[in-house]
């Protein structure tokens, strides 16, 4: 939802240099690595399964179900991420990711491993090993980036008044916001400051800025009216 923003400061409204190419980079890498280890795995994997007697069909599928698994829940972990979801909120799904990331690595080398292949083993290990850890990091990375950097509004005509060129707030960071103000409100009889707020949510300074206005204009709009 779009939010008035009164005395946010002009880096908040525009984007910075570096932003685009650095949520991009991030992204193609986390992609790149899941795909190869996709890849990579999918050998191992229905090569194990076709030494322990399993049906060639069944085979090619064990390693393809982990995979996907692990896609979907990159993606929608992601997804929450940028839009204000806290790691406590994502608690489930990041242990499902974990189980997946885990659930790869003992596939690929269980193989190696039974025959004693210690080195084998270990090259089996490199790609679910990255995998796990970007999987833990590319996140949270994405989000700290997403946090310095938050997205901006298109731009307005020339004749349109500057303070309706606002930056997008995501809607759950924005109730988020609202109940720590209430909170401090109840607690102190002043309303929320931006360091309190950016200390509490783990944002940026411009976001909170822009939150910080939008709360307190809000809470001048109720008190008018």
């Amino acid at each position: 939802m779009r939010t008035s923003a009164p005395g946010a400061s002009e880096q908040a409204r525009l984007p910075l240099a570096g932003e685009a190419l650095t949520r991009h980079a991030v992204t193609v890498i986390t992609a790149a690595i899941v795909v190869m280890t996709f890849a990579f795995s999918l050998g191992n994997v229905t090569r194990l399964c076709l030494d322990l007697g399993i049906t060639a069909w069944v085979a090619w599928l064990v390693a393809p179900a982990v995979d996907l698994s692990v896609v979907g829940l990159l993606i929608g972990i992601r997804f929450l991420s940028l839009h204000g979801y806290r790691d406590d909120q994502l608690v489930k799904p990041r242990r499902l990711l974990r189980f997946c990331g885990m659930l790869t690595l003992a596939l690929n080398t269980s193989g190696a491993l039974c025959h004693q292949r210690f080195g084998t083993a270990l090259v089996d290990a490199v790609g679910p090993a990255l995998l796990i850890g970007w999987s833990e990091v590319g996140p949270w990375l994405l989000r700290q980036v997403y946090a310095a950097c938050p997205p901006v509004a298109p731009q307005q005509p020339e004749a349109t008044p500057a303070a309706t060129r606002l930056p997008v707030i995501p809607v759950a960071l924005l109730a988020r916001a609202r109940e720590l103000d209430a909170g401090h409100r109840a607690a102190t009889g002043r309303p929320i400051s931006r360091d309190t707020l950016r200390a509490q949510l783990r944002i940026g300074r411009d976001r909170a800025s822009v939150l910080v206005a939008a709360i307190r204009a809000e809470s001048a709009a109720a008190a008018a009216a």
